[in-house]
């Protein structure tokens, strides 16, 4: 049941891939027929709702509290049929190439991107062209740190060339931003970009030598031959608020935040190009403001237990059978596989399982540390029990 060449390539923190190949994807191929609707709460990269909307005649319910992760579910589980990723191309990139040699400081970048300086001469004179007025929502708030001057034009060029609507647009906001997630100049994710040290310096002179075109299209390829058998939906909003609106008939797919930092920290390079707009950004990492970054209890250290049982309970009051993964070990949330199973097994009949995943060290370099680490992620079936409905709110 594996679904060649359609794994989501954003890079992302826990992503299912490896598990959709070594236990997850057997389970939910024997356990989805079994329900009217599949509905994946923590949806992030997507993989797994591509996964089962392309393979099953379910429709998929796909939930994020961030709009990128939204749209890159919503690229495939929203269309039934193919979309030719040439025209695609004609339509969509081609503008933005020849937008681009119009554009104010093309030429300026261009310059840039074939100077030998030294890592902090190269990244100081990229810095201080991305801080005068230039337009772009990329080029002012990332470029000269997440991007290059260049990419960083050519992804503001792409995100004003986007189509107006329907399925064209999903397809090609979703390429671009998983060209965008490959071509940052951040280990893993968009938390921080690497700095112009003896080190790090290496891997931003690797980053911005990729030319985002070429990205954005090889991406086009991989998605356009995806869709699902039934059209499916999203919705971005919180798990717990749209989890006391499901059905008794639903599989609910559950895959929570590990981390005690919200991961809109880690994303929301790709959330600005979802929402096309983004305010003042600050920091190392080029923050937005507060506001504009959405926090999530599961998140949170003091939190994340009573959401996560709270969770649990209303599923259980509705009836609804669900799959929970979690790494095995204690997480810097607050939780553990231990808790999680314990939680689970108060309100649900559990089948646990385990597989070898991969998770992302928040900032691996390769040299002192790794970018991503092996980990053991356990997968629990929980079935409703047959007493009757009416629990307490925990």
């Amino acid at each position: 049941m594996a679904l060649a060449r359609s794994e989501s390539n954003v890079k992302y923190m826990g992503s299912k891939r490896r598990m959709l190949g070594n236990g997850l994807g057997e389970l939910l191929h024997r356990e989805v027929p079994r329900h009217s609707r599949f509905v994946d709460l923590f949806c992030g990269s997507g993989v797994v709702s591509w996964f089962v909307g392309n393979k099953s005649s379910n429709p998929v319910l796909a939930v994020d509290i961030q709009e990128y992760a939204a749209a890159l579910a919503r690229a495939v589980i929203g269309r039934t049929s193919g979309v030719r990723p040439y025209r695609l191309k004609s339509l969509f990139v081609a503008p933005a190439e020849l937008a681009c040699q119009t554009t104010p400081y093309w030429r300026e970048a261009k310059a840039l991107d074939s100077m030998g300086f030294c890592q902090v001469e190269w990244t100081g004179r990229a810095r201080t062209l991305c801080g005068t007025a230039g337009s772009g929502v990329i080029f002012r708030a990332y470029g000269g740190h997440y991007y290059s001057p260049s990419q960083a034009i050519a992804i503001d060029a792409l995100m004003q060339s986007l189509p107006a609507e329907g399925a064209d647009r999903e397809v090609c906001l979703a390429a671009l931003l998983i060209a965008a997630s490959n071509c940052a100049a951040a280990p893993g994710h968009t938390a921080q970009p690497f700095q112009p040290t003896k080190t790090a310096g290496m891997y931003i002179k690797e980053a911005w030598k990729k030319d985002i075109f070429s990205y954005v299209e090889k991406a086009l390829v991989e998605i356009c031959s995806l869709h699902a058998q039934v059209q499916g939906k999203t919705s971005v909003g919180d798990a717990l608020a749209i989890a006391a609106n499901l059905a008794r008939d639903d599989l609910v797919f559950i895959d929570p935040p590990y981390a005690g930092v919200h991961y809109s920290r880690f994303y929301h390079v790709l959330e600005t190009i979802a929402r096309g707009q983004c305010g003042t950004v600050s920091g190392v990492g080029r923050y937005p403001p507060p506001a504009e970054r959405p926090a999530s209890a599961f998140s949170r250290k003091g939190e994340s237990m009573g959401a996560f049982e709270k969770l649990l309970w209303s599923l259980s009051k509705i009836g609804c059978t669900v799959i929970v993964t979690f790494p095995a070990g204690e997480c810097s949330n607050g939780l553990s596989g231990k808790t999680v199973a314990t939680l689970a097994a108060r309100y649900f009949r559990m089948e646990r399982m385990g597989v070898d995943s991969k998770f992302s060290t928040l900032g691996g370099n390769n040299l002192l540390r790794n970018a991503r680490k092996s980990i053991h992620e356990m997968i629990l079936l929980l079935r409703p029990t047959r007493r009757k409905f009416g629990l307490s709110t925990p």
